[in-house]
């Protein structure tokens, strides 16, 4: 996984085998998580007593909200997280 900090954003980039945990340095105002692959769908979610959404493949999703946590289940499933604070 690699995490880079940028003036105002955080981008994340990695493969989710299983469940994974992404805890945020800082609050988030606005999500961007794109699905990298082309054939396996990724679930997420952004409170841990929620259900999962799922991504297709190729997809991606951009939302406001403000939480410091997002949950990632797939197998095999490359993916990246823009945050802007």
């Amino acid at each position: 996984m690699g995490n880079n900090v940028f003036a105002n954003f955080i981008s994340e980039e990695g493969t989710v085998n299983g469940t994974s945990t992404i805890n945020l340095t800082i609050k988030s105002r606005r999500v961007t998580l794109t699905n990298d692959s082309t054939t396996a769908a990724l679930q997420f979610k952004f409170n841990a007593g929620e259900d999962y959404a799922t991504l297709n493949p190729a997809e991606t999703v951009s939302m406001e909200f403000t939480s410091r946590n997002v949950y990632l289940s797939g197998t095999a499933v490359p993916y990246r997280l823009w945050v802007a604070c």
